[in-house]
């Protein structure tokens, strides 16, 4: 085992080879062609990646929603514009309603045309059980569409899909 760990791992070569390397690296990326090549390069790499993302953006969002066992919402979400939508994210959120849901369902929720409605009523009127909620239920994906448009992003921040529940 360790004649195999050896011949897959060389030995680390001396301090003085080390930094004739590192010198030799530092000639090469200073080098006014090769920068100049990194330099163009990176920006080809960069419009191929926003050509990319332009074509296949909608199609991807739909495939990873379609996806059931997923864990894309660990992320926070970033927003300049502090309010409260920024106080929790849609996981949280959703914690949040489903364990109101089963503890606290009769606590009244909204007022909707002169009518005060429980959280139990809400969720009759929605067809909706705790079991029921998951993310993409909850109808809150905010994604680079809405960033610095928070006309965009009202639109998008509609919990359960109704938007007198924000």
């Amino acid at each position: 085992l360790l004649q195999e760990y050896e011949s897959i791992y060389k030995a680390p070569v001396d301090f003085h080879r080390f930094t004739l390397d590192l010198g030799r690296l530092h000639e090469i990326c200073n080098a006014g062609p090769v920068y100049s090549f990194c330099v163009r390069r990176l920006a080809l790499l960069e419009s191929r990646y926003k050509l990319h993302t332009m074509e296949r953006e909608t199609a991807e969002l739909a495939e990873m929603r379609a996806n059931p066992h997923r864990d894309y919402y660990n992320c926070r979400k970033v927003d300049t514009h502090i309010h409260l939508a920024a106080a929790m994210n849609q996981k949280h959120l959703l914690r949040f309603i489903k364990k109101k849901m089963k503890t606290e369902p009769d606590v009244p929720v909204i007022e909707r045309k002169g009518r005060t409605l429980t959280l139990r009523e809400v969720c009759e009127e929605l067809r909706l059980s705790p079991y029921d909620i998951n993310l993409d239920s909850l109808g809150m994906h905010a994604d680079r569409a809405t960033f610095r448009r928070f006309d965009k992003f009202n639109l998008k921040y509609n919990p359960l899909g109704d938007a007198s529940l924000r």
